[in-house]
């Protein structure tokens, strides 16, 4: 009963805490902007750090169909979406990353205004990209 005990604490350590999904949901119904993009350029600055690397990503795409937008996109528009992945040995707990978005590629994206005003940012953190 002992060692099961154990290691059943052993497992639950290594567990990162998640965000519930209700909560994403609401994060992806709260976005400013909905909209179904294609990856057009993508661009990665990868700068070392103390437990891995950083990846600054900035994707060029095209708008391919909007399902809600506070800025008006319509389909032909072009944006610049930046978001920043931490790729790292030991990740610490809390929300899922992002994933790269690769060149060609299509997806729904959950996007939030950036500070700057010149581009978009992840408004739902790992689940701001999905499959379209």
């Amino acid at each position: 009963m002992r060692t099961t005990l154990t290691y059943l604490l052993l497992a639950l350590s290594t567990l990162h805490a998640a965000i519930a999904p209700g909560h994403i949901r609401r994060l992806q119904d709260e976005a400013a902007e909905a909209l179904v993009i294609k990856a057009d350029q993508v661009d990665v600055k990868i700068t070392e750090v103390k437990d891995g690397r950083q990846l600054d990503i900035q994707v060029t795409a095209s708008v391919q169909s909007v399902i809600r937008s506070k800025d008006g996109h319509k389909p032909g528009d072009v944006v610049k979406v930046t978001y920043k992945v931490m790729e790292l040995k030991n990740p610490t707990p809390g929300p899922g990353e992002a994933r790269l978005l690769e060149k060609g590629e299509t997806v729904r994206a959950y996007l939030n205004h950036s500070s700057d005003k010149q581009s978009l940012g992840l408004a739902a953190y790992g689940d701001s990209f999905q499959k379209p």
